[in-house]
């Protein structure tokens, strides 16, 4: 840091002509303005400046040098600035929309993170209907996967960027499968009891599947019906039967084993995060670090907790 300040110091000289010039500006002693010169040339180890009683001389060397030292002054200012910009974004209030399930499994858990992370930015978080018009309320983001109808015209004034897939698992809790049989394939779910999320997509009893490049669609009897997904969770974990569920939702179940994962490598995903956010030219900082957390969570797969395949030999006795 002494010699930062050395060379700012030594820049300043050139350019006012003299120690007692520099010296006046900086509110420093002529004396003072000299050692610090004569440190940084000692530093160097090469004379600086020729000094008569009259002018003040750049040294071959200390002209090559004095160039260098207004280049990192100037980086150094300028990473200051960045610094200082990028603080003031990460304060204020962030202001975020999400539709229910993602609400509270995967938005609510990235929002608290960012305000923890960023003290003097405040984070407010609502859930619930997904549409444009909750942006005029002073929004900074709206995140969900449904798309918007024909009649909700978001292009004019809406930015929408895709944040990912929704992994998706298969599961039941031990208890279940234990009492009514592990399903090989996934056709033999049409003769399980299954929970269905509703809301989830235009035909939420349709299951799809894949087996290499084929695809197949296995349709499921709802033992239980929600369009709570949090309450789909809550009856797999009870034992009532087969869900299909966004790992987001189910990954801590899945680590506790609670929930085994069946057919892991088979469960297609139909359903893709998005945020929209107001039109601009640049995303600001404070919602460009949530969608990055966002995004963080959404794409981490691990643990995955037990599969059926994998379980442990008490547990595999259980499933048999």
């Amino acid at each position: 840091m002494e010699n930062l300040e050395d060379m700012a110091v030594f820049v300043r000289v050139v350019a006012r002509g003299s120690f007692t010039a520099a010296g006046r500006e900086l509110s420093k002693t002529t004396s003072a303005i000299s050692k610090h010169v004569a440190r940084l040339e000692n530093a160097v180890s090469a004379k600086l400046l020729n000094r008569s009683t009259h002018h003040l001389v750049l040294t071959e060397a200390g002209a090559r040098f004095h160039d260098r030292c207004v280049r990192i002054l100037a980086e150094l200012e300028e990473a200051r600035a960045d610094i200082s910009s990028a603080s003031a974004e990460m304060s204020g209030v962030l202001r975020v929309h999400s539709s229910p399930g993602i609400g509270q499994s995967l938005v609510a858990p990235a929002a608290i993170e960012i305000g923890r992370r960023y003290p003097a930015l405040d984070v407010e978080l609502t859930v619930g209907d997904f549409t444009t018009t909750i942006m005029r309320r002073g929004m900074d983001v709206l995140i969900g996967s449904r798309a918007f109808t024909s009649g909700e015209d978001y292009s004019a004034s809406l930015m929408a960027q895709d944040l990912g897939p929704v992994p998706y698992v298969v599961c039941a809790s031990p208890t279940y499968l234990a009492r009514a049989g592990t399903p090989a394939m996934p056709e033999e779910l049409a003769g399980h009891s299954c929970l269905v999320h509703a809301t989830q997509k235009k035909d939420p009893h349709a299951w799809q599947f894949s087996r290499g490049a084929m695809r197949s669609i296995v349709r499921v009897t709802a033992k239980f019906r929600s369009g709570l997904e949090h309450a789909v969770l809550l009856a797999a974990q009870q034992g009532l039967g087969i869900a299909r569920l966004p790992l987001y939702s189910v990954r801590d179940a899945l680590a506790r084993g609670e929930l085994v994962s069946l057919f892991p490598e088979a469960v297609v995903s139909d359903r893709t995060i998005k945020a929209f956010t107001p039109r601009s030219e640049q995303l600001p900082g404070k919602v460009k670090a949530l969608l990055e957390e966002v995004q963080a969570r959404l794409q981490a797969t691990e643990p995955l907790g037990t599969r059926a395949s994998e379980a442990s030999p008490e547990l595999a006795k259980t499933l048999r």
